[in-house]
């Protein structure tokens, strides 16, 4: 059987490299689910994700992150429910309590053979970065080395021949759940991006695949 994972991290900013973390939606998938009589569906991804909260105050003091007033503003221009996480709370997570938190779901998933981000010049980079804070690097490449990273958005644009929609694949199925789709909310994401994954597959197997 086999088992991928697959996270979403929501910043203040896009510099990976300095930019402190809102959060991070992360779970794992059976692909063989992806060709059964019974596929996932938006709401079981959904309750079924893990997500982590993070100190951004920790971030910014004793990490060197950073922000600029625009990339603030991007976040106070969204409705109330995406800015919730803005707020501190005593939930909150420092770099190495997350990076733990997420070798221990690792570690109980069993193999990963592959993970997954929308774009790997980002969350990959993220995750590094924590990681080394964390002085983890070595424990967290154990399950998700460098070379099995993929990326859902070249991955559907390339099923499509590259038309230039920025990874959305244009089938029915995504119709069926985008009315309870929130843009930027990690959890969201990540399900979306999964659900994009079996859509292409099942379309596969029923010789649906547009040529492009």
């Amino acid at each position: 059987m086999r088992k991928d994972f697959i996270l979403d991290f929501e910043t203040i900013g896009s510099d990976a490299k300095v930019i402190p973390v809102i959060n991070c939606a992360y779970t794992t998938f059976e692909w063989d689910r992806f060709e059964s009589d019974n596929p996932y569906s938006f709401q079981e991804l959904v309750a079924t994700m893990q997500k982590s909260k993070l100190d951004i105050k920790d971030q910014m003091h004793n990490h060197g992150c950073k922000y600029t007033n625009a990339d603030l503003q991007w976040w106070l221009d969204k409705p109330a429910e995406l800015r919730a996480d803005l707020k501190p709370s005593e939930d909150d997570l420092k770099p190495n309590q997350f990076i733990a938190k997420l070798l221990d779901y690792l570690l109980s998933s069993n193999k990963i053979s592959y993970w997954w981000s929308r774009s790997n010049t980002f969350d990959p980079i993220i995750l590094d970065r924590m990681a080394e804070i964390s002085n983890k690097k070595n424990q967290l490449s154990a399950y998700l080395p460098y070379w099995k990273v993929r990326d859902t958005r070249t991955y559907i644009d390339a099923k499509f021949n590259f038309p230039g929609n920025n990874g959305f694949c244009p089938f029915p199925d995504e119709e069926k759940w985008e009315i309870t789709f929130n843009a930027h909310d990690a959890k969201h994401d990540v399900a979306a991006d999964i659900m994009r994954l079996q859509a292409i597959t099942r379309a596969e197997l029923d010789m649906e695949l547009p040529n492009g």
